[in-house]
């Protein structure tokens, strides 16, 4: 039930403990977001403030997910996802994220517990109500300010408690409403409530709501039906436009508790919503036309379908992506006289399915809000004066024009017409004296402003991007409040805007700028400016150097620019990029608050100043494929605060033995630098270093004595030892090495999560590893014959009882020098002995240590083991089930150990494959029950186009045999005692190749399947058992 206090505890929390991470969110109201079409742009704020990265635009969740799990894996965050309704929430907010960093914590509200158990969330809190001196106190601070237990406040609370029955929510309301009134009142309000026949919380509830005055009931009954959620800035705005005293009815109703102020947005608890919503409904309950606000889309589809729309409907909200196609009659809106909040919109997808195939006579001229995405027209109704217009959101339009002629525009304040391709102008605004905001993203036919722009004093942000026919601006010099200018990809605009000195952001970026006029150096509060991608700015703009507000300057991909900028010692992020500068100045130590530098492709570039270590609050520096920058400068000082740095792709030769002092350095990648010879000595001090990856270094021919960790496309055939020196490394890349060996010393890395071996084709075994690796990858390690050390690495796992392993994943693919027979006869020791010992310890420990909830095993093959319980060709088997299904003694249900026999005739390998599992279990009598169970077996790791060369056996392996589907979990893990009235079992398997842009195909077969089944302590058997039949 709602109301309990979950989000107030968990708020608590958040705010008790997060001085103890690097990172924090907390994710507000998910499932209100997924009903709003808001999922993504909650996510992309979630990702953006946890990896302290505000330009960060991740715009397919399973793209980038490489990169979220590089950097969240090293980072310890604490994140907060408030009101989950249902995994598939959870799974999108954190798709790619599979892996958080030791100490890292995840808090998650839902009134399903059903949610936390499909995510394998153990640790589960159910909310209590509050005992009788927690309501007490509660219900005090509330209606009397004050903890001090008097008779008559004992008296009253004892009544109103009776009623409220532990709920927070509704004690905290009532109390409030309470506050500050006489004892009549108070008494009279009491009994009352007293009066409701059972302890209804929405009866309770109601109560407060008569308690407020006409325009604050208004107000409430606004937010419950259309502004939960929203922008409080936003809502003022339009409320201001609608009633007299709305700062003061909103100050009021977050007074008593009937709404609340969450990061800036306007929140509402749900049982108030829901109340909001049955008082409305209960003014017409039968005849949703004469109710004062519409909300459900079925009721508004009817209202607008019969033309029967009221004078009393004050507010309309539309999800068209709930609706069929409508077609509207022209005067579809004229009774409706007193329609003051109108929003067509879409949740998903922008195609409009309101059509106007006659035209539209008019529109309420009380309007104070219109949104329509998608309006089919190429004007707005004649008839239709928006003289009370306060905000007007017309994206992806089809208009051409907004009205003929000049209008009253005297309210408006938000003008949004964001990707109306068809729009050519924008008509006179010089009566739009209070217009802000005014957004025109992608209005590619958009050909000229109106002149009347510059006198529009209030005007304070204008988003012209990627309006590609634009040639020219007005004069924007007289809009003296204009703060953000954004121009970016209006490809076509050649001339500098002149605008007012009070400008703070500007984004030229992708313009056909070719010079800054000296003019600019008045920009004196600038803080951005972008000038990125113009290819046509010939240098320098020398102007820039006076602007001592700049933070962040910009001018990644300008071709010409030669020159490092001299620019204002305040800035704190330099982006360079592509640019032809040729080194980077020792006046550079000027920069004391630069924390990101980006440098990378600029191919021109050949040296860097050792003056760089006196960037003291540098975080971030690039240097990627800068080819003729043969040597990185001497770090002649600390640099505590250097987390990342990419030198990939450059031409150098060595690393200076002063790169011990980047302590502060997590991630350090030198891919393909070819030319690099050798590491320095003491590079084992890097002792906060994270992620190394050096693969492509083919001339990386000899490694410090005392150093193991130099890894990845290394031309040596024996890495040295001491390899625990690197304490904090977690991620190790040493694809395409010449390896033959990996030191015993591996072992000893503490951390190391993820080992990636693939084309090392002159490895041949594989030492001990550390018990906290879980995934391994040696494809194409064509040379490797040894591996029976994951025996010892998967034991270890098992019987770990203070680690959460999660998942494991071995990928052996292409490794076709593991003994074959190892794979058909279970006589040969090699993988019979780890798959075979898999098996034993997961039947023997799987109830009792379930540390590990999944195992995926990959190695060339043809056959399915012997010692599997049923075999079959093909991709499916029946099987009869055992006796030791109905007599086995534990109460648990038994798990399935599976595996697949899979070709790969059409596959190349940069995509991802899935295997699904599906199970039907059968009774004598008829009865059936389906599991289904998935595997991501291959992650997009392998690169290029490289086909798979033979035949792979999969054996795989889930705690639960279910996905996250509530009903399968809920029958393995609580009818596991009604197993027995099933005595057959059917088992399909489906390879499912994922392509990049998300579609699946089948190019894959499965060639033989096989099944066993493991019952918790019993005996390990490997030899096939024969009291066991199976179909085909």
């Amino acid at each position: 039930m709602g109301g309990t206090g979950k989000t107030t505890l968990a708020e608590a929390v958040f705010h008790h403990i997060s001085n103890g991470f690097q990172s924090c969110y907390f994710l507000a109201n998910v499932r209100e977001s997924d009903e709003h079409g808001r999922l993504f742009q909650l996510r992309q704020e979630f990702l953006s403030t946890i990896m302290e990265d505000e330009n960060l635009n991740i715009s397919t969740p399973t793209i980038g997910a490489g990169f979220l799990k590089d950097r969240l894996s090293r980072k310890m965050v604490l994140i907060v996802c408030d009101d989950v309704s249902n995994s598939s929430q959870l799974e999108f907010l954190f798709k790619g994220i599979n892996q958080l960093c030791p100490g890292s914590r995840v808090i998650v509200t839902t009134r399903n517990k059903q949610v936390l158990i499909q995510n394998d969330i153990d640790l589960i809190y159910e909310m209590e109500k509050l005992d009788e001196d927690e309501s007490f106190q509660l219900f005090c601070q509330r209606a009397f300010r004050s903890n001090y237990p008097t008779a008559y406040r004992l008296e009253l609370s004892k009544m109103v408690l009776s009623v409220a029955d532990g709920n927070p929510l509704a004690i905290k309301v009532v109390g409030s409403s309470l506050y500050g009134k006489d004892k009549t009142y108070q008494e009279s309000t009491v009994k009352k409530l007293k009066q409701v026949p059972n302890p209804d919380i929405h009866k309770l509830l109601i109560c407060s709501f008569d308690a407020l005055d006409c325009e604050e009931k208004d107000i409430f009954l606004d937010i419950a039906c259309f502004f939960k959620g929203e922008n409080r800035d936003y809502v003022t705005r339009i409320m201001d436009a609608c009633y007299a005293s709305a700062h003061s009815g909103i100050e009021n109703l977050i007074d008593r508790s009937l709404i609340y102020v969450s990061q800036n947005q306007i929140a509402m608890h749900d049982l108030l919503q829901q109340m909001g919503w049955n008082v409305v409904c209960k003014e017409s309950p039968l005849e949703p036309k004469r109710r004062s606000r519409l909300w459900i889309s079925n009721d508004i589809y009817d209202v607008l379908i019969e033309n029967t729309g009221a004078k009393t409907l004050k507010s309309m909200l539309l999800d068209m992506s709930r609706i069929s196609e409508l077609e509207l009659k022209p005067e579809a809106f004229v009774k409706m006289r007193k329609l003051k909040f109108l929003k067509f919109y879409h949740s998903c997808g922008t195609n409009s399915k309101i059509l106007l195939p006659h035209g539209l006579l008019s529109l309420p001229d009380e309007l104070r809000y219109l949104c329509w995405e998608g309006y089919p027209l190429k004007t707005l109704p004649t008839k239709f004066h928006p003289r009370n217009l306060v905000e007007l959101d017309m994206s992806y339009s089809h208009v051409e024009k907004l009205w003929e002629g000049k209008q009253d525009l005297v309210n408006l304040k938000v003008m949004t017409l964001n990707h109306s391709r068809n729009l050519v102008k924008i008509a006179d605004l010089s009566s739009a004296t209070n217009l802000e905001t005014m957004n025109l993203v992608n209005c590619t036919k958009l050909l000229e402003l109106p002149s009347s722009l510059q006198h529009l004093e209030k005007l304070t942000h204008l988003n012209l991007r990627m309006c590609e026919n634009l040639r020219f601006l007005p004069s924007l010099y007289k809009a003296t409040s204009l703060t953000t200018l954004i121009l970016s990809d209006c490809s076509i605009l050649c001339s500098f805007p002149e605008v007012s000195s009070n400008l703070k952001e500007l984004d030229l970026e992708g313009t056909a700028i070719e010079q800054v006029p000296s003019s600019m150096e008045s920009l004196s509060r600038l803080v951005l400016l972008s000038m990125e991608d113009c290819v046509r700015l010939n240098n320098f703009p020398t102007a820039i150097c006076s602007l001592r507000s700049l933070e962040v300057f910009s001018l990644n991909g300008s071709l010409k620019i030669t020159t490092f900028p001299e620019i204002s010692g305040n800035i704190t992020e330099l982006n360079l990029g592509g640019t032809a500068i040729e080194e980077v100045p020792s006046s550079i130590e000027c920069f004391s608050n630069l924390r990101i530098l980006n440098l990378g492709c600029c191919r021109r570039l050949k040296g860097v100043s050792t003056s760089i270590h006196k960037l003291k609050s540098l975080k971030t520096f690039y240097l990627e494929d800068c080819s003729r920058l043969e040597i990185f400068p001497e770090i002649l000082d600390t640099m505590e605060r250097l987390r990342y740095l990419e030198l990939s792709g450059t031409a150098l030769k060595e690393l200076s033995p002063s790169m011990e002092n980047l302590i502060g350095l997590e991630e350090l990648r030198l891919n393909n630098c070819e030319n690099l010879a050798c590491l320095p000595d003491n590079f084992y001090k890097l002792k906060s270093l994270q992620f190394l990856c050096l693969y492509g270094c083919s001339n990386l021919v000899t490694w410090p004595d005392n150093l193991f960790s130099a890894i990845g496309g290394a031309s040596l055939t024996e890495m040295q030892r001491d390899l625990h020196r690197l304490s904090s490394l977690e991620n190790l890349d040493l694809t395409g090495s010449n390896l033959e060996n990996l030191p015993k010393s591996i072992k000893q890395l503490p951390r190391l999560k993820q080992l990636i071996l693939r084309k090392c084709k002159r490895l041949k075994s594989l030492p001990e590893l550390p018990p906290s690796l879980k995934h391994l990858d040696a494809h194409d390690c064509t040379s490797l014959e040894e591996i029976s050390s994951i025996k010892k690495l998967f034991e270890q796992a098992v019987l770990c009882k203070d680690r959460p392993y999660g998942f494991l994943e071995w990928i052996f693919s292409n490794c076709f020098q593991l003994d074959q027979k190892a794979v058909r006869n279970a006589r040969t020791p090699k993988l019979q002995m780890l798959f075979g010992h898999m098996v034993t310890l997961l039947k023997d420990y799987h109830q009792e240590f379930p540390k590990i909830n999944k195992v995926i095993t990959c190695v060339p093959g043809s056959e399915i083991p012997e010692w599997f319980d049923f075999k079959s060709s093909g991709y499916s088997i029946n099987i009869q089930l055992p006796s030791e299904w109905y007599y086995n003694s534990s109460k648990n249900f038994p798990t399935f150990v599976v595996s697949t026999v899979v070709s790969f005739p059409d596959y190349s390998g940069d995509r991802e494959i899935l295997i699904r599992c599906e199970c039907r279990l059968k009774s004598r009598n008829g009865d059936c029950h389906d599991l289904s169970c998935s595997f991501l077996t291959w992650t997009k790791r392998i690169p290029g186009s490289e086909l798979i060369g033979s035949d792979h056996l999969f054996l795989l392996y889930k705690t639960c045999f279910c996905d996250d589907d509530a009903e399968d979990r809920w029958f393995v893990e609580t009818q596991a005692s009604n197993k027995r009235m099933y005595n057959e079992a059917w088992f399909k398997f489906y390879p499912l190749v994922i392509n990049v842009d998300g579609s699946q195909n089948t190019c894959c077969e499965v060639k033989h399947c096989g099944v066993h089944i493991s019952f918790a302590k019993e005996e390990a058997e490997l030899q096939p058992s024969k009291r066991f039949k199976y179909q085909s």
